[in-house]
């Protein structure tokens, strides 16, 4: 299988819907890109839209979804329906299950659409999280191949690492849709990944050009690099590594 990640270049998500547009032709344009590449998935990372209403959220996914159809590609992006602030206590929305940031997976190999909430931000707010959300299994088929999708902070969280690396059918890889690369540690959730042996990989949105392209695989070890295999010039820019597992 191979699986196409992201860096995006910007600080973060937007906050304005109106960006939605400009950032559905470059991922139209990655799609293409990927590929002419030979992946069979492409992955943009947590927030790559904004909608503030679950209407104009699925209508959006919907939107990108259908490109991927049409040149046969699996996908898997982010869109968040409320601004992220990591300042902010989400007590409420993490015990109930689901916070307002949601990551859309679809293959050709499925034809289903799936949509998922994000259930923990931090190995802090963890434990917050329902036993039972933890526990799903959130797989995507791509072929004779399964990936597990982690929404961004996700991976720092213990039961939901331990629950993945149960999985049956056993996932080829793990993707991290992350949000904003600053400050986010996400080799220490792809080391632990790697010692349950769950090869990673992450997308994510950052500032600067030849940003790192992070993977794990408990064979190979740390495979991350700034080396990008194509690119896409946007707004907003997107750095395209394709990695084969």
């Amino acid at each position: 299988m191979k699986l196409a990640v992201t860096t995006v270049g910007r600080r973060g998500p937007d906050e304005d819907e109106g960006c939605n547009m400009e950032r559905f032709r470059a991922a139209e344009l990655a799609l293409a890109k990927v590929a002419d590449l030979g992946a069979d998935l492409i992955v943009l990372p947590g927030g790559f839209f904004t909608a503030h209403s679950s209407r104009a959220r699925d209508t959006i996914a919907n939107s990108l979804i259908s490109k991927a159809k049409e040149i046969g590609i699996a996908i898997i992006f982010g869109i968040d329906q409320e601004v992220k602030s990591l300042s902010t206590d989400y007590h409420r929305e993490i015990q109930s299950g689901g916070l307002p940031f949601y990551g859309y997976a679809w293959s050709p190999s499925e034809n289903v659409i799936h949509c998922w909430a994000q259930r923990s931000t931090n190995n802090q707010n963890q434990w917050w999280a329902p036993e039972k959300a933890c526990r799903e299994m959130r797989l995507l088929g791509i072929g004779d191949e399964i990936v597990a999708v982690l929404m961004c902070g996700e991976i720092f969280n213990q039961r939901i690492r331990q629950a993945l690396s149960n999985y049956q059918p056993r996932a080829k890889v793990v993707v991290d849709v992350a949000h904003v690369g600053s400050g986010f540690r996400v080799w220490q959730g792809m080391k632990k990944l790697a010692k349950l042996g769950r090869a990673s990989v992450c997308s994510v949105h950052v500032q600067l050009e030849y940003a790192v392209k992070y993977c794990y695989d408990p064979k190979r070890g740390c495979l991350s690099t700034r080396i990008r295999d194509g690119y896409v010039f946007g707004p907003p820019r997107i750095e395209l590594k394709l990695w084969t597992f």
